[in-house]
């Protein structure tokens, strides 16, 4: 394990050490690294996956259907965490190295990562059913993650194995069909009484 370890932090080493040189590169991964901005985008995407449609009267439940999932998929994968980190505590790189830090001192753990995970659910949620925003969502996913390892709050191992919680959840959801199609029913009903499709 402890050569594990040490390539994850030589890659670690490699790309936070590309940080606080240049403000076009540290600009952004401050954008993308922080608590907000990237959940308000993913969050947004999915308002207007709900909505829309070439017309209303020949919407099909597919995108519905994926944004469901992807909401299933984030609320398992943070369940998952949660029991990860009952069972398993790993600093954060700037707790144990000297790091070029962007961010706050986050106190959780660090593996795996919350945000990745958070990412890739409800990026992968979507891509079983619509390719091509599931496709963005996942660039923005991989953006994600990337911004905290160059950003100091996470190793790459932490954002693979929270991007490896978020898929598997998705994935999990995905499988659900009968849960997904009553759920989406009620929902659909739901959200036609007060007329939002």
């Amino acid at each position: 394990m402890s050569f594990v370890y040490a390539i994850d932090y030589w890659l670690f080493a490699a790309i936070n050490g590309l940080a606080g040189h240049s403000p076009w590169l540290d600009a952004p991964a401050r954008l993308l690294l922080n608590d907000y901005f990237v959940p308000t985008v993913l969050a947004l995407a999915l308002l207007a996956l709900w909505f829309e449609s070439k017309d209303l009267a020949g919407r099909d439940r597919t995108n519905q259907r994926a944004v469901l999932a992807a909401t299933l998929s984030a609320i398992l994968a943070n369940t998952v965490l949660k029991g990860l980190n009952l069972l398993y505590f790993r600093p954060r790189p700037f707790a144990q190295h000297a790091v070029n830090l962007l961010f706050y001192h986050p106190t959780d753990s660090s593996f795996p990562s919350n945000a990745a995970a958070l990412g890739f659910a409800i990026a992968a949620g979507v891509w079983f059913y619509n390719r091509t925003w599931g496709g963005g969502l996942l660039v923005i996913a991989g953006l994600f993650g990337l911004s905290r390892i160059f950003g100091g709050v996470h190793y790459p191992l932490d954002v693979l194995a929270g991007a490896a919680v978020g898929w598997s959840s998705a994935y999990f959801i995905y499988r659900q069909t009968c849960l997904l199609n009553r759920l989406l029913g009620f929902t659909a009903t739901l959200a036609e009484k007060l007329g939002l499709i």
